[in-house]
């Protein structure tokens, strides 16, 4: 056993730095995520590694990150984004503190990906390690009590933020002149979100979703009266789901439908069940919330513009 791990310190810089920081010893409660590059030979070595772990007594799995590779630097920045996506979302969902400790160990990869990764790190990881190439120690990197000052910034450019984050959409230069060039990808006279941006969005999104209803997205979608009567006195968690469904909805209309995710399930209404209590009735729903009490978003088509006209109990 001794000499089989040995030996697999010297085949690979991925498993030399996972075997040192478990001490040669398979921790069972432990889960190793293996990053590889959207290339054949990132997944094969990927999932060597994933293999040889898991035949030790160690739990891993692999992710492929779309797009990763040094072909192209819009390649590159695009896996970047997905990166801070992937850490912002699943990893923290699948992985909540305080009953997980994350750790990213940036032994072996590329040079560019780890640099990003030690930045991600100080967000989304507990410690960062590494061992250094022609040694065998490991270096624990702690993570630093740092918070992104970026409140004032996001919130005179919500709209923006939104659109640029939420709608994926390439905004004029000129409408983006005020918002610092580091968050923003230019692309001829338009810009998208940069990796930065992307960052940036994912730490200071929940706290303007739960302070009050936003304005639509998009010209195709309206709020009734109604509507906005009843997320008046909404808690700040239930504010922050809203807000983001009515930018779901967002998506959905500017996808012409293709966009319609299950936390969302936006469909037309069976049968008559408010009967004459709206003028005009709603004529579609989707979901708001399913814990608790459990609510819809109910609405209707006038023309090409969606408006939405109630948030009320499940049908």
């Amino acid at each position: 056993m001794a000499s089989e791990m040995s030996e697999a310190r010297k085949l690979s810089a991925e498993l030399n730095g996972i075997i040192t920081y478990c001490n040669g010893k398979p921790i069972k409660s432990d889960q190793h995520i293996i990053l590889a590059t959207d290339t054949y030979l990132g997944r094969k070595t990927a999932r060597f590694v994933v293999e040889w772990l898991n035949k030790q007594g160690y739990n891993a799995l692999d992710k492929v990150v779309t797009k990763l590779s040094t072909k192209d630097v819009e390649s590159f920045r695009d896996a970047m984004s997905e990166l801070v996506l992937w850490c912002a979302e699943e990893l923290r969902q699948q992985y909540p503190e305080p009953v997980w400790n994350i750790v990213f160990n940036l032994t072996g990869g590329f040079k560019s990906v780890n640099g990003f990764l030690q930045t991600l790190a100080m967000f989304y990881a507990h410690e960062s390690v590494y061992i250094f190439e022609k040694g065998g120690n490991l270096i624990k990197i702690p993570r630093l009590p740092i918070q992104l000052d970026t409140k004032d910034l996001i919130g005179k450019h919500l709209l923006t933020f939104r659109r640029l984050a939420v709608l994926k959409q390439e905004l004029p230069v000129e409408e983006c002149k005020t918002i610092p060039e580091t968050l923003l990808l230019p692309v001829d006279n338009h810009v998208f979100l940069s990796e930065w941006g992307e960052l940036i969005w994912q730490e200071c999104w929940r706290y303007y979703y739960s302070q009050e209803l936003l304005s639509p997205l998009n010209s195709r979608l309206k709020y009734q009266n109604r509507f906005k009567q009843d997320t008046k006195n909404l808690s700040k968690d239930r504010l922050l789901i809203i807000n983001e469904r009515l930018d779901q909805i967002a998506r959905y209309l500017d996808s012409n439908g293709s966009y319609n995710p299950p936390s969302l399930e936006f469909k037309p209404i069976k049968g008559k069940p408010f009967k004459g209590k709206f003028d005009p009735e709603p004529t579609h729903e989707c979901d708001a919330w399913s814990d608790q009490d459990a609510k819809r978003i109910y609405g209707h088509f006038e023309e090409n513009i969606y408006f939405i006209d109630h948030l009320g109990k499940h049908l």
